[in-house]
């Protein structure tokens, strides 16, 4: 038995009143985790309540349907009031308080046990109760796996196998990203007989597109601009293309992979201007580590896929100041 499972487990068979959040623009990985752990502890007959920084993606809403997923900021002293009187508080697929936005305040002063599941670097031990990290798995939902088989498979019901296949699924890149190893297969085969519908949670991810989501991919193609013989890539999605169009930054997803399925291109950097900060996203091939270019910017992630939210700067003055680190990464 995994030491740092059986910490985590001995803490919540003592808990009962359990918040789950995840970060600020949650991806499927994020998603996934949130509604699995949540399902996998009122199997256990706890009761779990999520509240999230940021609204769920649209292509992601189908996990969610009986809208369990609170936001904050919808209603902010009810709440608080929650935070306040849990018995734990969990993070998952995060483990920088800050990466909560809004709630952060709210959870760092919460006299409840603190909880932090993930997989990317940058833990503080000295932050929570309890933790488990491991930078060696692929998602956060394959911890989860990992954590969920030491307990019982009994607790993977259909429901929570199909949300940690989604998270496997999305932060693999469909299965292409470095570290999609047998164990990964192994994990989604198990998953799939446990009831995840591999080609119903494939096109519900990602078989939603709209005109208005491909005319927004179409402002991003125009917007893509080359350097370093086309090696790198940055494009921009502005608010002026959100209001135009009506969407949001939900509407964003799958930028990322567009831009490094180009043949010539190492390293693509995507510029998302919000209403209060610019969201970076970085993406690389190989072995140019863009953790460490997120982290100029007080980000962080995965050797090759990375982000940070940036304020008080312009689209053209932080892409001009992304453009002078980068040929250390390349190189």
């Amino acid at each position: 038995m995994n030491s740092k499972f059986k910490e985590v487990r001995e803490l919540i068979d003592s808990s009962n009143s359990i918040i789950l959040t995840t970060h600020v623009v949650p991806d499927g990985d994020a998603i996934g985790s949130v509604i699995a752990f949540a399902e996998y502890l009122r199997l256990k007959g706890k009761s779990p309540v999520i509240i999230n920084h940021s609204n769920t993606p649209h292509n992601l809403k189908f996990l969610d349907k009986n809208n369990e997923i609170k936001i904050f900021s919808e209603n902010e002293t009810e709440n608080a009031e929650l935070i306040e009187k849990a018995d734990m508080v969990i993070i998952l697929d995060t483990n920088e308080f800050s990466r909560t936005k809004s709630m952060e305040p709210f959870l760092k002063n919460s006299r409840a046990v603190k909880i932090c599941i993930d997989h990317h670097t940058g833990l503080k031990p000295e932050s929570y109760t309890a933790y488990i990290s491991n930078t060696d798995y692929p998602s956060n939902c394959s911890i989860l796996y990992d954590y969920m088989m030491d307990d019982n498979d009994k607790y993977i019901s259909e429901k929570v196998a199909s949300a940690l296949y989604i998270g496997i699924m999305t932060d693999t890149g469909s299965f292409r990203y470095p570290r999609t190893d047998e164990n990964v297969f192994l994990m989604c085969a198990d998953l799939i007989k446990k009831g995840a519908d591999p080609v119903s949670l494939y096109e519900n991810v990602y078989a939603t597109t709209t005109l208005d989501n491909l005319r927004l991919a179409a402002r991003f193609i125009e917007s893509l601009e080359f350097y370093n013989d086309e090696k790198v890539v940055v494009g921009t999605v502005s608010q002026k293309d959100f209001r135009e169009l009506n969407l949001n930054i939900d509407h964003v997803e799958g930028f990322s992979s567009m831009i490094m399925n180009i043949e010539s291109v190492r390293l693509g950097v995507i510029l998302v201007e919000l209403k209060d900060n610019i969201k970076l996203s970085f993406r690389s091939k190989g072995e140019i580590k863009v953790n460490e270019l997120a982290a100029e910017f007080e980000g962080g992630g995965h050797k090759n896929a990375s982000g940070a939210n940036v304020k008080n700067t312009t689209i053209p003055d932080l892409k001009n100041e992304i453009l002078k680190k980068i040929n250390k990464y390349l190189d």
